[in-house]
């Protein structure tokens, strides 16, 4: 079933019915042996979604229940962190050694080889004993979500939910180019984030103008995502080394490093500017008309239908720096072409 809350049901039923459902997707994940890596992923997908899930309906749990849920699913991610960083940090290596990071085979090869010896430890023996230990976790999350604590849910605390998360996104937006801190980046896309899954949810409200905030924060996610991935690569050569790793090749690495995120945040910056240009009254009271609009307009459609958002195409961009060749060969083709539109039609 899709992550998105239905018009023809109380809010209530449709919170419970996506939070058992992603559970049981991160059950089956986690069962998978196929590819443990990709079964990880899936799981802690599952769960950033539950976490986005709880925000938006924090206003009716109580602060209380809300911390404790939080930090009870919290805790279980970042049980499954330590194995997906690893995974990662092979790919962010690759990138750096065949893009224009400029990091030498050599020192990109040592640093692989000390990363897949730690993934290898994280895979190993202790998996069974924690898979264990996961699963009874995933059966007590839901119990968070439990109909008597979602009884008295109502659209007013979702739009209260919205605007308290939204706000927060929007403060750390200004906090991590303040900041220029690998943390207050990674709490700015914490929060981005969630108001990405807060618009999927949301998104029968009204598809194409919904569905477009959702592409444009899930790319601005995927931006301060391989930020995040060059500074857990950093932090732990730093802590980690490697056989034969001088100083110098840690200082490459770090220029690699610092380099590759600087275009990521000058890039992430135009996005936010656009996707955070309202201010959280203005968009909670908007994305409430949607809401209300549409909940009107479904009840003029057949029982078995609802309105279905269409496909959002986020706006994808590359943080590299264009070639200027590149750039002289649009701008020598768009002369061209305006030469051409203003030559005179011959007369027949």
């Amino acid at each position: 079933m899709a992550y998105r809350l239905k018009l023809k049901t109380t809010l209530a039923l449709e919170v419970r019915r996506i939070a058992l459902e992603q559970i049981d997707i991160a059950r089956s994940a986690l069962a998978r042996r196929d590819d443990r890596a990709a079964g990880v992923h899936d799981a802690r997908r599952s769960l950033k979604r539950l976490r986005a899930m709880l925000r938006l309906v924090r206003p009716a749990l109580g602060e209380t229940w809300f911390k404790q849920s939080n930090r009870q699913l919290a805790g279980l991610g970042q049980r499954l962190s330590q194995s997906r960083d690893l995974d990662v940090m092979v790919v962010t290596l690759s990138k750096l050694e065949n893009g224009s990071g400029g990091l030498a085979k050599d020192v990109a090869e040592r640093l692989r080889r000390t990363v897949t010896r730690g993934r290898g430890l994280a895979n190993g023996a202790a998996r069974p004993a924690s898979d264990r230990t996961i699963g009874g976790a995933l059966q007590r999350a839901e119990r968070l979500f439990a109909a008597e604590r979602l009884r008295g849910l109502a659209l007013a605390h979702v739009a209260a939910g919205l605007e308290q998360s939204y706000r927060k996104a929007r403060r750390t937006f200004r906090e991590a180019y303040q900041a220029e801190s690998d943390e207050a980046f990674h709490s700015w896309r914490k929060a981005t984030q969630a108001h990405w899954r807060h618009m999927q949810l949301l998104g029968r409200g009204w598809p194409e103008s919904i569905g477009a905030r959702a592409a444009e924060a899930k790319e601005l996610s995927r931006l301060l995502g391989e930020d995040h991935d060059l500074s857990v690569l950093l932090a732990f050569a730093h802590k980690n080394g490697a056989p034969g790793l001088a100083a110098a090749d840690l200082d490459t690495l770090r220029a690699s490093c610092l380099k590759g995120q600087r275009q990521i945040r000058d890039v992430a910056r135009l996005h936010a500017e656009r996707l955070f240009a309202d201010r959280p009254g203005q968009l909670t009271k908007r994305i409430l008309r949607y809401w209300k609009a549409a909940e009107q307009l479904s009840t003029l459609l057949p029982p078995d239908r609802e309105l279905q958002p269409g496909p959002a195409r986020p706006t994808v961009t590359d943080p590299r720096p264009a070639r200027a060749g590149n750039l002289r060969a649009h701008a020598t083709s768009g002369k061209k072409a305006a030469r051409r539109r203003s030559r005179p039609h011959a007369s027949r």
